[in-house]
C-alpha cells in the first residue's frame, strides 16, 4: 500500500510539472516593435503596433506581407493566410516569432478600423468646438 502511495504521488508531481511546462510554453507575452527589432531573436510574443501606410505586399499562396510600426521602429511581418477587414494604418496586433530580419505571424489581431475612424472624428471634432 505505501508503494502505491508513493507511485501516485510520483505521478501526480510529474503530471504536475508536465503541466505547468506546458503551460509556461503557451504563455505569449506582449512586446513592442522596439523591443522585437533590438534582440534581433524573438520566439512566441505578441507584438502591439500599428501597420504601416504603403507597406503591404500580396505575395502567392495567400501570403501577406506588411510593416508593423510602434512609431519609432519599424518591422516587418509575414503572414500566411486570409485577414478579413485588413486596412493600413489600423493598431494590430501580431502573434508569433521573429527571427531572419522577419516576424512571422501564425496570427494577425486586427483592430476595428471603424471605431477609431469614429474616435477620431469625434476628437477632431470637439477639438473644433472648444476652439470656437
Amino acid at each position: 500500500m505505501k508503494k502505491l502511495s508513493i507511485l501516485v504521488g510520483v505521478v501526480v508531481i510529474v503530471f504536475g510539472i508536465a503541466l505547468a511546462m506546458s503551460f509556461k510554453s503557451e504563455l505569449c507575452p506582449y512586446v513592442t516593435v522596439s523591443y522585437v527589432v533590438s534582440k534581433g531573436e524573438v520566439r512566441n510574443v505578441q507584438v502591439n503596433g500599428t501597420i504601416v501606410p504603403n507597406s503591404t505586399k500580396i505575395l502567392p499562396n495567400n501570403t501577406l506581407m506588411f510593416n508593423l510600426s510602434d512609431g519609432k521602429t519599424e518591422m516587418r511581418v509575414i503572414y500566411h493566410g486570409i485577414l478579413s477587414h485588413y486596412q493600413e494604418g489600423i493598431p494590430a496586433v501580431v502573434v508569433g516569432s521573429y527571427y531572419d530580419g522577419v516576424f512571422h505571424a501564425k496570427e494577425v489581431l486586427l483592430k476595428c478600423p471603424s471605431k477609431y475612424k469614429v474616435a477620431e472624428e469625434n476628437y477632431s471634432t470637439s477639438k473644433v468646438l472648444s476652439k470656437g
